[in-house]
Formats: structure tokens, sequence, C-alpha cells
């Protein structure tokens, strides 16, 4: 594959087609009887194209995508134009771009309506999309992928992709998965993070003198891991100390946007992330930037902001420390990062956005660019969300009728 750097990336932001990187929440529907109504956990889309629809140009307001079922919990969006969806009963589904067998139906012809991922037996319950690769957390805590494996994301041991699932060797009791371009990110239930995968720009933690693993290596230094998110070249973490529920933000990889926070613009291995007077609650890599969700609801940003991803009003140089863009009282309780855009729920099921609109992303009406967050139009009783480049998603409940 070849490899696409930063600011050629950056000039083709509003032209590419891929979405990318989140987080799960379950949300199983009750057992369904005849002629009750319950609560189904659909899937809405908005922003440009490939939405699991069939086609079309996309949307500048949210659409219910009916082709993805009623019982979706989770949806994960490729940077390359793929995406996933997990369903309540543990099985994948996946649509878009699939020239590296990305969506594991075992062909290599893209899809615009979602088919079930072949040969996962039992059950699934988290779901990662990379640049043209994808992972599959199962339950009993292996790891598997499916897709391009030219620089070993698919961490078999090999450079030969994969249009199935394969187990990821000698990875077990992993809790947290997440992909980014051309790399992988597991965490263990003991608290330590393994990656694999491209490693140019110290993607896996630290350079070394590969540019990149066919196998898992844990990540240096980083101990007592609580959550992982993969951007597009760039890493982040969240840990305590071990001892206390104090937690600390970790950060990786490429940082030719100050992506890392560390008040440089030098890419390096894993280290802390200094400047925050708050617990953290979440994070979020995007395409060039870094997003932190405090725990008492402020947002924390830096890297790229061109668009306003970070915010705040757009700004042409790039932001190496983190700063307070949102501040108390948000009622923000999860964060996706995208692109160069940012959606946010709220602890009352509606979803606010902000940064590059210039392909209706946000979800206002319009491609009017804003300041600061807006509240994406009519869309309520959300519980997870997923920002891609240029497109949006979310899962929200509805009542639903059945037995008819």
């Amino acid at each position: 594959m070849k490899v696409m750097r930063r600011s050629r990336w950056l000039a083709r932001l509003a032209a590419m087609l891929v979405v990318g990187v989140a987080g799960l929440v379950a949300a199983a529907s009750a057992p369904a009887q005849a002629g009750i109504v319950i609560q189904a956990n659909v899937m809405a889309a908005w922003g440009h194209g490939l939405l699991g629809d069939g086609g079309g140009p996309g949307r500048s307001l949210y659409g219910d995508i009916k082709a993805a079922g009623n019982n979706v919990v989770q949806v994960a969006a490729g940077w390359y134009r793929h995406r996933l969806t997990l369903r309540s009963d543990g099985t994948v589904w996946a649509w878009g771009r699939n020239d590296a067998g990305q969506l594991g139906d075992g062909t290599t012809t893209g899809e615009g309506t979602p088919v079930q991922v072949t040969g996962l037996t039992g059950v699934v319950t988290q779901v990662a999309a990379g640049w043209d690769h994808s992972l599959a957390l199962k339950s009993d805590g292996t790891v598997w992928a499916w897709g391009n494996n030219d620089h070993g994301q698919l961490g078999d041991n090999t450079s030969v992709g994969s249009l199935v699932p394969v187990q990821v060797p000698r990875l077990t009791g992993v809790t947290k998965i997440s992909a980014g371009y051309g790399f992988s990110l597991a965490l263990r239930s003991d608290g330590r993070v393994w990656a694999w995968g491209w490693n140019d720009r110290a993607q896996l933690g630290a350079f070394s003198k590969s540019p990149f693993s066919l196998v898992p290596v844990q990540v240096p230094g980083l101990a007592h891991a609580t959550g992982i998110s993969a951007g597009l070249e760039h890493a982040v973490a969240t840990a305590t100390n071990g001892i206390s529920a104090l937690t600390s933000v970790w950060a990786w990889g490429d940082n030719e946007f100050g992506q890392l926070g560390d008040g440089t613009l030098t890419s390096h291995g894993a280290k802390p992330v200094t400047g925050f007077p708050v617990s953290i609650a979440g994070i979020a890599a995007g395409g060039e930037f870094t997003t932190v969700l405090g725990g008492d609801g402020t947002v924390w940003a830096w890297g790229n902001d061109t668009s306003g991803q970070l915010g705040n009003a757009p700004g042409g140089t790039p932001v190496t420390r983190p700063v307070n863009t949102i501040g108390l009282g948000s009622g923000i309780i999860q964060l996706s990062a995208g692109g160069a855009h940012v959606l946010a729920l709220k602890s009352n099921g509606t979803v606010l956005a902000w940064g590059n609109n210039q392909l209706s992303q946000l979800g206002i009406g319009s491609q009017a660019s804003v300041t600061g967050p807006v509240q994406v139009a009519g869309l309520t009783s959300a519980t997870q969300l997923a920002a891609g480049l240029d497109v949006s998603f979310a899962i929200h409940t509805v009542p639903y009728l059945v037995g008819l």
C-alpha cells in the first residue's frame, strides 16, 4: 500500500469518501413478542454518501438506515470507505469499499448495503475499522482481523491479506480494540496495550529498526491502561496510576500537527500528555487531532484546527498543548472524532457536532460553517456515535411495532 503523508491527506480531505474511529455501547433490545412495541436500536447516518442505504449522494439531515436492521449496538467506520456494524446477536455486518477484502465476506466486491462477515463463530463484542482492514473482538477475548495486510496490520505474522477473518495469534484476554491507518491496537485485561502493523512514525508506541511489525508488540512504558483510540497515524490511551482512579492520557505516533500534545511537532513513542486539571472520562483520536472528555463534562483538544475541529474558531496554527474548548455543564458523556469534525453524545440522548461541514457531516441541514458545537437536528435517544472523514453515524432507540 502506498503511504499517504499527512500534507497530501489533508489536501484531499473533502474529496475522500471514508469514515473513521469509535467505541462500543451495548444496548440489546428486549425479546420481541407478537403485537407489542419494543425499543429498537437503529442506525442513523448523515453526510457524504455510502451510508448503507444502497447509494445516493448523502444527506444533510440524519436518516435511519433500514438495511442495517433493528438491533445494531455499534458502528465502526474505516478510513478508506468501508463500515462495520455489530448487532446485538453478536454478528458483524459490513458495506462499502472491498478491494482488499475489508468487508470479510470472502470477496473483493463492494457493497452498498450491509452483508454479513463470514467465518466469525461465537459472539463478537466489539468491532474496529482501519484504513482498509477490519478487527473484531470476541467474547472469549480473542481478536480476529481481515482485509489488507501489507504492513502486518492483521497481526498473523504474514504480509498476506485475507478476505475472511483470521485470528491474531497469541493475543488473549483482550477487552478493547482500535484500528488506524495500517496499524492495530488491543488493550488486554492486565492493562497492557499491544500494537502491530505500520510503525514508520512510532504508531506502535516506539520507533524500531523495522518500519512495521507482523505480530503484536507491547507498547513500552504504558501500564494500567483503561482505554485506547487510534487516529489516522497516531494513538492515545487512558491509564490509571495503579493505585487510585486518577486517569492520565498517553499519546504516540505522528505529530506533524501537534496531535500528541507535548508542545512539539516531533513524532515520538508513548508518553504522558500533561496539562489536565480534571479527571479523564474519555478519549477520541481524529485524523490529525485529539480530543479528551473530562469527568466534569469539559472537552479538551489539540492538533490540527484548520476546520474548527477542536471545538473553537478555526485556526491555521497547530495547537500543540491541550486547550479547554468546551466548559462545564455541557452534559457530554461520549466523543467520537472523524477526519476533521467531532460528534458528542449528551446525557439526554441528543448529539452535538463541530468542525468541518463542507459535506454536511454536522447534520444541521446545510453546509454552512459554524463555530463551536451545534445540535444535530432532530436526533434524540442516541446511545453511540461514529464520526468519519466526511460522514457521521449514530445508534438511537426508536419504538418498533412487532407481530403484525
